[in-house]
């Protein structure tokens, strides 16, 4: 999801965020205060943590600028940035972050953010950290610890889910026996998900017909073969030709020509007997039906119900004559039992099916043996 410039850009911004930790090893507890009025007012931006100094007494001046800079850096850096405690308890968070959670600062400072996580994420992230607790109790140090970056699910306050990637670090300038701190950084993945199911669509669709190009009937055929070898179920294909179709595009015009092919589209799509079923355009004036763990009884009702289908067709709407009519040739192969060694082999069944119903007459189904 994002490339080698963009995580090393996210590293250096780690980086320079816990190079202003040094003095929050001197303090183990943190707890959840604002800063200052004047802070808050110059900032309006998130609820503040401080680091008090309970049995080590009142911190410097130059401490409390120091830690008041991570805040402001934390705050004002344009990534969705939240910190946490070993415990997984949120101890810092920017608007950002707080806007990808769902809720307000001041209510996700001092909760378990997995608390916040979809399942199975949740049980993950939890495992995680029990699994870095323990070794660092064993080595009486603190733990390397880099995950990510990750896509997660959020479920945000709003009680909307969100999906996002996240990328979590210790911070390294923790020293021994202090309260180790981890630091996450997280990405919106909404658009990038639209875009993405955008992209995918466009690119297994075919254009005119809005039916599955050849690029997903391959990948399709190639998923029902497995499950039909993997499960003994039966799979079942049909080829669709277009009777005479060079003669209509002629005659009538490629425009109309394409518009015909539209129609056929939305008669093998209206043909389909379930959500496994696929129709696809497998070239030019050739179409092809999927029927996962159908029989050739199945096969042969959608191949006639798609035959007295497309012969009831008219293209008056179209402008052109009312005795206007198109007819399909169609041919059906069935794999029951290893009756044909590959996906290929099945087409080809097919395709010699379909030569057979156009060569005895066309307007005709034919089933190979």
């Amino acid at each position: 999801m994002f490339n080698h410039d963009k995580l090393t850009e996210l590293n250096d911004t780690i980086s320079r965020v816990t190079k202003l930790t040094d003095s929050f090893a001197k303090y183990p507890g943190i707890v959840k205060k604002q800063i200052s009025n004047n802070l808050m007012t110059r900032e309006n931006v998130m609820y503040k943590s401080m680091v008090t100094a309970e049995q080590h007494g009142q911190i410097t001046t130059a401490e409390n600028l120091q830690i008041t800079t991570l805040l402001n850096v934390i705050s004002a850096i344009s990534e969705a940035i939240f910190v946490i405690n070993s415990a997984g308890v949120i101890e810092m968070i920017n608007p950002l972050a707080a806007k990808l959670f769902g809720a307000p600062n001041e209510m996700l400072i001092g909760q378990t953010w997995t608390d916040y996580l979809q399942s199975p994420f949740k049980d993950e992230y939890q495992s995680l950290f029990d699994v870095w607790n323990k070794a660092s109790a064993s080595n009486k140090q603190t733990a390397p610890f880099n995950h990510g970056p990750k896509e997660i699910i959020i479920n945000r306050g709003d009680s909307t889910l969100l999906e996002a990637d996240l990328s979590l670090s210790c911070l390294p300038s923790m020293q021994m026996g202090s309260e180790p701190l981890f630091i996450g950084i997280m990405h919106n993945l909404t658009s990038h998900k639209a875009e993405y199911h955008k992209l995918r669509h466009l690119a297994h669709t075919d254009k005119l017909t809005g039916l599955a190009n050849r690029h997903a009937f391959d990948d399709a055929l190639q998923t029902n073969w497995n499950d039909s070898i993997n499960h003994d179920q039966p799979l079942c294909l049909i080829i669709i030709d277009v009777d005479y179709f060079k003669i209509f595009n002629d005659q009538f015009g490629h425009v109309n020509g394409d518009k015909c092919l539209q129609k056929i589209a939305k008669v093998l799509l209206d043909a389909l007997p379930s959500s496994n079923a696929m129709a696809a355009r497998y070239g030019g004036e050739e179409f092809v039906v999927i029927l996962p763990n159908s029989n050739p009884l199945t096969a042969e009702y959608i191949a006639q119900k798609i035959q007295r289908s497309i012969n009831q067709l008219t293209f008056t709407d179209l402008g052109l004559p009312a005795q206007t009519k198109i007819s399909v040739s169609q041919g059906i192969a069935c794999e029951r039992g290893g009756q044909y060694r590959t996906p290929t082999a099945l087409v080809c069944a097919a395709d010699t099916a379909l030569y057979r119903a156009k060569s005895s007459g066309r307007n005709r189904i034919n089933i190979s043996g």
